[in-house]
């Protein structure tokens, strides 16, 4: 306990429970008195020592306001600070409950004890380079299906890179329902449009979506992979699941994201395999479309097809005109009813 010393008798400060205890029978001493003062709590039997240290406690924790001099004080009104107080405690009771198995584990390499605090069925991923050999190897096993939704994360960016290089190397055997979901933000990287162009041409279906929350892979009903390295580039608490619940949580929640993207094709491999509907626009053009359907702004189609923004604007203002369309929404629903993309 720590001792203040002076011309009284010493103030031994209690700690933990106990000095909350003290703290409330102070508070609501001073609710009692209405207007608190240094002689009136020395009347309720406090030393000097006791009232410096208890009241200043209780400015911190905004439940008393300063006085007109040194000596006194306000009493905040009641039900608003205590309610604020309230929703501190919660929230840092939330926070503990939140952080309480990192914290562990920065314990555990502390203290060096070397055992990972895991569940039967769930693996905590060790870095970027992790979450890309899983997946890569989740690529190689699914027999059945293999749904991916990506956002703009280390591991993402970097298996895209890969893939860009090797075409085959995130290739899925023949027969598996595959389908891929790309964040609107992936639509800057080329190495992202190459590969959504190689799943389209071997007849797998491919969205795009704006918001995808975190990248999410499920193969087959053998495991499940969430990756997080967009929120922590190291890729700390990523993880592979191949328990039953998780398995058919991330199932739904991959259906929703699929619900909500909008479908992608290659624009130009389509009208030529439609001639009676091919689109009569040249290859520019129907890239410059083809982006305006999945949400991409202005500045994006412009660094993807190697144009100038107002190039941009005027196209999209002329395949609005073409398509007798008020708004960029239903110049791509009118390119849909026709086949265009």
């Amino acid at each position: 306990m720590t001792t203040w010393t002076g011309g009284s008798p010493a103030f031994s400060r209690p700690h933990g429970d106990a000095y909350e205890e003290l703290v409330s029978r102070v508070y609501i001493t001073a609710v009692r008195l209405g207007r608190p003062t240094r002689d009136a709590l020395r009347n309720e039997g406090l030393r000097d020592e006791e009232i410096d240290d208890l009241t200043a406690e209780l400015m911190a924790r905004e439940l008393f306001l300063p006085g007109i001099d040194p000596d006194s004080w306000q009493v905040a009104p009641p039900r608003e600070a205590m309610t604020r107080i309230a929703d501190r405690i919660e929230r840092r009771a939330a926070m503990s409950r939140a952080t309480a198995s990192e914290v562990e584990q920065l314990w555990r390499a502390a203290v060096g004890d070397g055992r990972v605090m895991e569940a039967p069925g769930m693996d905590l991923l060790k870095g970027v380079q992790d979450i890309v050999d899983r997946v890569r190897g989740l690529h190689r096993v699914a027999e059945e299906r293999l749904w991916w939704a990506m956002d703009a994360s280390a591991a993402s960016c970097q298996l895209l890179q890969q893939a860009a290089d090797d075409p085959d190397l995130l290739s899925v055997r023949p027969g598996a329902d595959v389908r891929v979901m790309l964040d609107t933000a992936l639509l800057e990287d080329e190495a992202a449009l190459r590969f959504m162009e190689r799943h389209e041409a071997a007849g797998h279906p491919v969205r795009v979506g704006n918001g995808i929350p975190f990248s999410l892979l499920l193969c087959d009903n053998r495991a499940a992979l969430l990756d997080l390295s967009r929120h922590d580039p190291r890729g700390d608490g990523s993880l592979e699941a191949r328990r039953t619940g998780p398995l058919l949580a991330i199932g739904t929640l991959l259906d929703e994201i699929w619900q909500l993207c909008t479908p992608y094709r290659a624009t130009a491999e389509a009208a030529a395999r439609a001639p009676g509907s091919r689109a009569p626009l040249d290859q520019r053009d129907l890239r410059i479309l083809n982006l305006l359907t999945t949400g991409a702004s202005d500045q994006l189609i412009a660094r993807q097809t190697g144009v100038s923004v107002r190039t941009v604007e005027r196209r999209v203002r002329y395949l609005m005109d073409h398509l007798a369309a008020a708004t960029r929404f239903q110049a791509g629903v009118q390119a849909v009813r026709r086949g265009w993309v």
